[in-house]
């Protein structure tokens, strides 16, 4: 086996193990000795992966957001649901996952919001900012799907609107009524949305704060950033292109078959790069999905960029 997956499969192992015990007990009741001996390994070889409790929290951290984000975008791509159900759907895998992660994502979330105010003002956090982002843009879609481009103006309103009323219920299903069903708290939550929604359409008062305002949405990307659209958007797209336009025959075949293997390989926890790369090099010539090529590349490029420089780190 290569050391270098070998390697990433230890860190997978891990980061499922720490968050099983995270979700269960809390981060604060375990013990980097507790996490290494559940793995097989001396604690100083956990040393060596993540130098530090709190890196490995943040690895877990974001191993359950990317995890989520991809299953949203499969929940995307279900063409038997109307766009309603999709979103329907969506709510309740988030609420599911929060509710498996309550323990660990209470003391996450915490610390984010506990971080120094200055630090804060110099530096957002890079998992908080990406998701901000991401979460924006999707929000911003969902919106003209179910109400239409006029909505866009009062974006920011609903979102602030939504996301207030979600953290309530998570609350209230947390600590006063766990018979709270995940339907049932996503159904209302669309409701009021739609109440919401029809409202401002009707009177169209001033939005709050207009979209081009909000710093998230104004903010130019930093160059490293993979925060335009998760790579497996992208490949759909391509393959959705691929599928209809491309004329039948082997070299279509050959293109969806190398757009399958490429999706299949970033569904992994640890991507292969050399196949990856491959498969990217089979597909550059390919004229009708040329400009998701160039989007996929670039935020491939970030990936694998960053990915050299923590392994120099650590070395």
């Amino acid at each position: 086996m290569n050391p270098i997956h070998e390697m990433n499969e230890k860190k997978k192992l891990i980061i499922t193990t720490a968050l099983k015990l995270f979700s269960s007990k809390g981060s604060a009741a375990t013990s980097m000795q507790e996490i290494a001996e559940l793995c097989g390994m001396s604690k100083g070889s956990l040393y060596i992966m993540f130098k530090s409790k709190e890196e490995l929290e943040a690895s877990t951290l974001e191993y359950c957001m990317y995890t989520l984000m991809d299953e949203m975008t499969q929940i995307e791509h279900e063409t038997s649901l109307t766009s309603r159900e999709r979103l329907q759907k969506q709510i309740e895998t988030l609420l599911i996952h929060i509710a498996e992660l309550k323990e660990f994502l209470r003391v996450q979330m915490r610390s984010m919001m506990m971080d120094d105010e200055q630090q804060r003002k110099e530096q957002c956090h890079p998992l908080q900012r990406d998701l901000e982002v991401r979460t924006l843009h999707w929000f911003k879609d969902k919106l003209e799907e179910q109400y239409g481009s006029e909505i866009e103006p009062y974006t920011i309103d609903l979102i602030l609107l939504t996301q207030g009323l979600f953290l309530s219920y998570v609350k209230i299903w947390f600590t006063e009524m766990p018979s709270l069903t995940v339907t049932k708290m996503a159904t209302n939550l669309l409701q009021m949305m739609d109440y919401a929604a029809h409202g401002f359409l009707k009177q169209r008062p001033l939005p709050l704060i207009p979209l081009e305002d909000w710093p998230a949405w104004i903010t130019e990307p930093h160059p490293d950033s993979t925060v335009m659209r998760h790579p497996i958007h992208i490949i759909k797209k391509m393959q959705d292109i691929a599928a209809s336009e491309l004329p039948a025959g082997q070299p279509k075949n050959d293109v969806l078959e190398t757009i399958a293997i490429l999706r299949q390989e970033m569904m992994e926890f640890t991507p292969r790069r050399a196949i990856i790369l491959g498969m990217m090099h089979n597909l550059e010539n390919v004229t009708a999905i040329q400009s998701l090529h160039s989007e996929l590349q670039h935020i491939l490029d970030a990936m694998y960029s960053r990915f050299i420089q923590a392994d120099s780190s650590h070395t």
